[in-house]
């Protein structure tokens, strides 16, 4: 395993990813795109056209986010196990290819829900864990670093990693300084950071400039490799 992995997802299939995926590729960043194709939450004509979707994967990793975004744990077993493989199969007739890396919408998922992933032939599930920085034992409840957007529910972690006041305040306030904290300290003993979001997010936030300045840094680095979550899976061993 290489000493620092960095991955990046990106969710949900809103047609900015378009704009999102010209900006990875510009930085020469890997990602992974997961899609809910008919997602109850974007309008139709917001949504990843099957056109932009198909070129998305010549370039990217394009993974299942369910058919239509439901929270799992909300609705019955029978209709979320049918989510999780029409999901998969939908994004696999866009692209023309096998899709092996699932996202559990919102987050949320019981182990009911894991093995259902597994049974649909999924290698990867990731979830919305952050703060870690080492490789996930379990590839299909993959954990992440760092959101690109500020989570109010963050603080507490936010003041373990900061020394000062004034800088807590500072690193709650900028996803991407508290990723960059959260690098250093990856980057002096070897790890693994992901970053994850959503375009349509990075566009509310007016986010770009500053997601391109951080996705720059993180691959200049010597000794970083920058993978995709089914490359990650694989290279810590968590996928046979």
């Amino acid at each position: 395993m290489p000493d620092v992995l960095v991955t990046t997802s990106w969710d949900d299939g809103h047609a900015l990813d378009a704009k999102l995926a010209d900006l990875l590729h510009s930085c020469g960043c890997p990602g992974t795109f997961y899609v809910a194709p008919l997602s109850h939450e974007i309008p139709r004509a917001h949504r990843l056209s099957h056109a932009a979707l198909g070129d998305l994967s010549t370039r990217f990793e394009v993974g299942s986010h369910t058919l239509t975004h439901p929270k799992l744990t909300e609705i019955d077993p029978a209709r979320a196990e049918g989510e999780i493989t029409d999901g998969k199969r939908a994004v696999e007739d866009i692209i023309g290819g096998p899709v092996t890396s699932f996202c559990y919408p919102y987050g949320a998922y019981h182990q009911e829900h894991v093995a259902m992933v597994r049974r649909a032939g999924f290698r990867v599930g990731r979830t919305t864990r952050r703060f870690s920085v080492e490789a996930s034992p379990d590839p299909l409840q993959m954990s992440t670093t760092t959101h690109a957007a500020r989570y109010k529910a963050d603080g507490l972690r936010v003041v373990r990693l900061t020394a000062s006041p004034p800088n807590i305040v500072r690193t709650w306030r900028n996803w991407d300084i508290l990723a960059r904290r959260v690098f250093q300290g990856v980057y002096e003993r070897g790890g693994v950071i992901h970053l994850w979001g959503h375009s349509w997010e990075i566009e509310q936030n007016a986010d770009w400039s500053r997601l391109a300045r951080l996705l720059r840094e993180l691959s200049s680095h010597d000794g970083v490799t920058m993978v995709t979550n089914a490359e990650l899976a694989e290279l810590t061993g968590g996928v046979t």
